[in-house]
């Protein structure tokens, strides 16, 4: 079965996401946040459509999610599989309605203690297409550290999942994303939203590593006093593609979001940063920053990216945006050369140099290990 090929009129009991995706209509190569990932040779694919199961979870000090279904949890966690929850009906991206609609049940996570808290999921069904979501709520006053890894064994597999966060008043999630695939043919398309109530803290961290084609496509909003600071990084190889694209809105007074995009590409990769800060004529003396910059590592390289601003109200604290995409600095490699370290860990200390911002922010030494190691696997 082709993606463009499902009979959507089997889904009569969806009357709303029915409408909502027949009005939009699936992604094209001419739709804006699609048009550099390469759409139509994945969505043109053959797959199976294979659901996620029910079943009791073993117990584990860990989340883990195998092709969509939940195989372990810890057993004083609150997880559900919830039918027809709320959706975002002011989503940007088509996948996000496609998803829902073929979620038929979301995995519930419920957070009302401080925790923090690991989720793996396994990608391992080839010529598959997996559809699945997670709704993930975060009690007022509480935080919650949450950090997702992937492990990736399919291969010609279209995966489609994503998060629905709510973040309630005063709630606080770290939520750091670490995706490692070296399988040129998965495919993974993300949509996500994220809700920001009064004064709540979202503080988002990707990492994507390797040479498949993944898109997260992200929506969030922000009422009074929230905050998010979203932070991603992109090591691109082989023909990978790879890429974050963002509408983050400024509803609420005195909101603010800081955005920090590092990217290095090497080989045929493509980089996506397609990023779009909106601030809404109620959210009077709100502050939004977003910054985009890509080192490539060679010249068959390509990074897409752009930063964009919408500022619909006079009484802003500030706004700054720019973007940045070159090789790596020439005289500075020099400068190390002479000094008489190799050229290889030269360009090494580089681009970690490079990267520094992100991870002196994340706090998290295993992760910027890991990146290195991965560095120096692909030199």
């Amino acid at each position: 079965m082709k993606l463009v090929d499902i009979n959507f009129e089997e889904f009569k009991e969806q009357k709303a996401l029915l409408q909502k995706l027949k009005s939009m209509g699936l992604p094209t190569p001419k739709t804006e946040h699609y048009r550099y990932f390469g759409i139509k040779p994945i969505l043109d694919k053959e797959y199976a459509l294979t659901m996620p199961k029910t079943q009791k979870p073993e117990e584990a000090n860990h989340i883990e999610i195998e092709d969509g279904s939940v195989v372990k949890a810890p057993k004083s966690l609150y997880i559900e599989m919830q039918k027809n929850i709320k959706i975002d009906d002011s989503h940007y991206d088509q996948i996000y309605y496609l998803n829902h609609l073929l979620s038929e049940r979301v995995i519930h996570i419920e957070c009302e203690e401080d925790m923090d808290l690991k989720i793996v999921h396994k990608h391992t069904l080839s010529k598959a297409l997996v559809p699945y979501r997670i709704k993930l709520t975060i009690a007022a006053g509480k935080r919650v550290n949450f950090y997702e890894e992937h492990l990736v064994l399919a291969q010609d597999a279209l995966y489609l999942y994503g998060y629905d966060i709510d973040l309630q008043e005063n709630a606080s999630l770290k939520l750091v994303q670490n995706r490692i695939s070296n399988l040129d043919e998965f495919a993974l398309i993300a949509p996500h939203s994220v809700q920001c109530n009064k004064k709540s803290n979202f503080a988002l961290f990707t990492f994507d590593f390797g040479s498949a084609k993944t898109l997260h496509n992200y929506h969030i909003v922000l009422q009074e006093e929230a905050t998010t600071d979203a932070n991603h990084v992109i090591f691109g190889s082989s023909s990978g593609r790879m890429g974050n694209t963002f509408h983050i809105e400024n509803r609420g007074k005195e909101s603010k979001t800081t955005q920090l995009s590092r990217n290095i590409l090497k080989d045929k990769a493509r980089g996506i940063f397609d990023g779009l800060l909106i601030v809404k004529n109620p959210a009077k003396y709100s502050s939004i920053y977003q910054d985009s910059k890509t080192i490539l590592l060679n010249d068959g390289a390509f990074m897409v990216s752009k930063p964009q601003m919408e500022i619909y109200t006079e009484y802003i604290s500030e706004a700054t945006h720019g973007s940045a995409t070159g090789h790596i600095d020439e005289e500075a490699l020099f400068y190390l050369r002479q000094r008489g370290i190799e050229e290889s860990l030269a360009k090494e200390m580089m681009v970690v140099s490079f990267l520094n911002e992100i991870f002196e922010k994340l706090g998290d030494e295993e992760i910027k290990e890991e990146f290195i190691k991965l560095y120096e696997e692909r030199q």
